[in-house]
């Protein structure tokens, strides 16, 4: 069985409008073979489970993302679940809450966790809303999955072509089978960035 990927993006030549800086979607095993037929997202290929284990990398048992001073979200890892689970900062409480699932009551927990840095910048004439992402020029990303980290960079140099992760090495990233949180990030936040 294949899992199509549809990333919720509204795409105009070289540039991608946002109103949120996440996504979330199911993962085979990594990023793989695009089907040009459909063009909504990515195709991944069918493995075994735990592809991906980050035998030997860096520790990561906490991420905390930033995108603004108020909105800031932490992802903990959990070693018996071998998933990250979701929390969202609450500016009112100054602290995080648990982001739960309104059809479970459950809170969101996810596979892997991908951390994309790139160029965002209101779009010109817009009310702020609205975000210009400009990802053909690709920037840092880090693969967070069993509770280890990946560092690389993210590349995705046309509109048409699916969004890939290369470690500092050169080699593609693979994703582990599961839901993946997708943070796409500006560069300017990158110092509220960091990871235990």
């Amino acid at each position: 069985m294949r899992n199509t990927v549809f990333f919720l993006i509204y795409c105009f030549e070289y540039s991608a409008f946002f109103c949120f800086f996440f996504f979330f979607f199911q993962a085979e095993d990594g990023i793989r073979d695009r089907s040009p037929s459909r063009g909504l997202g990515d195709v991944y290929k069918e493995t075994a489970d735990e592809v991906n284990k980050l035998s030997g990398t860096p520790s990561a048992k906490k991420i905390h993302i930033s995108h603004s001073d108020s909105y800031r979200s932490e992802l903990v890892y959990g070693s018996l679940s071998k998933t990250y689970s979701l929390s969202m900062y609450d500016p009112s409480k100054k602290a995080y809450g648990s982001t739960i699932d309104e059809l479970t009551g459950k809170q969101l927990t996810f596979d892997n966790v991908v951390v994309c840095f790139a160029n965002i910048a209101a779009y010109a004439g817009d009310s702020h809303d609205v975000q210009e992402v400009q990802y053909v020029q690709g920037g840092q990303a880090y693969l967070f999955t069993h509770g280890g980290v990946q560092t690389g960079r993210w590349e995705k140099p046309h509109p048409t072509h699916p969004l890939k992760l290369y470690t500092d090495s050169g080699e593609e990233m693979t994703l582990n089978r599961g839901k993946t949180y997708l943070a796409l990030v500006d560069d300017d936040e990158w110092s509220s960035f960091n990871y235990q």
